[in-house]
């Protein structure tokens, strides 16, 4: 990135928080919107106790081990989907089916069933991820690929090599993107989940803190998850360069 680039959005981001200082000071309340150096003191205070960064990490784990499970069976899926016409066939309309309904439709049997331990949460995050990868795959091994096909069938390539040198890594990108768009909906997943089924995690933490009225801690939830975030996607970003910098997937 260049170094005018970093400029500009370190600006931004300090008038934004210059503007919310004075909002915070002037015209509300700390009980309405607390300022920037309200919330730091509140996060500095958690932080000391060791209670945030539980929270962080709670969240973390939660995030990554459902996340991988849902990348990974979503790629498998899609593999198969898109490569055996009859099963896609025969599965397409149950695909379907279920991934229009929003994750956090399916909480109360996910409590009723996994109770409200970490293996509900694991699964919704699961379920979120796994949609979204699969279908990114499909739209991969749907992209037109004939000319590369037949140029490896010339060389004497038989159907297993030219899917693992020729459409899987074409596939590649659509996965990787699949996963970068499911890993925000699965953050999205893991706040609501914890927010209603957990006693620890930055979405207790929101919820905890609204239902005591401590506007200065819901806004600490709500800076950990956005840092959070962007770390994530940094961290997958620079992953995804150097695995699949063949690919110039341009993030």
């Amino acid at each position: 990135m260049h170094s005018s680039a970093v400029l500009r959005g370190a600006v931004s981001v300090l008038g934004l928080l210059v503007l919310w200082e004075w909002l915070g000071r002037n015209l509300f309340v700390a009980a309405v919107l607390p300022a920037p150096s309200v919330v730091l003191e509140a996060a500095l205070q958690r932080a000391g106790s060791g209670l945030l960064v539980r929270d962080v990490v709670m969240s973390l784990s939660r995030l990554l081990i459902g996340f991988a499970a849902g990348s990974l069976l979503g790629t498998i899926l899609g593999l198969l989907l898109g490569s055996i016409a009859w099963l896609r066939r025969s599965l397409e309309p149950v695909v379907q089916f279920f991934r229009f309904i929003p994750p956090i439709a399916w909480l109360t049997p996910v409590l009723i069933w996994f109770g409200i331990g970490e293996m509900g949460k694991y699964v919704l995050i699961t379920y979120t991820t796994t949609f979204m990868v699969l279908l990114n795959t499909l739209a991969g091994l749907a992209t037109p690929q004939r000319n590369r096909i037949r140029a490896a069938q010339c060389f004497g390539a038989r159907a297993g090599r030219v899917f693992l040198h020729v459409r899987l890594p074409m596939t590649l990108p659509y996965i990787l993107a699949g996963m970068r768009i499911g890993m925000g909906n699965s953050f999205q997943t893991l706040i609501v989940a914890e927010m209603l089924a957990a006693n620890e995690g930055v979405g207790f933490l929101i919820m905890n803190s609204r239902t005591q009225l401590a506007t200065e801690g819901v806004f600490v939830g709500l800076v950990a998850v956005a840092i959070l975030g962007l770390a994530c996607d940094a961290v997958f970003r620079v992953m995804t360069r150097r695995l699949a910098w063949r690919f110039q997937l341009g993030w």
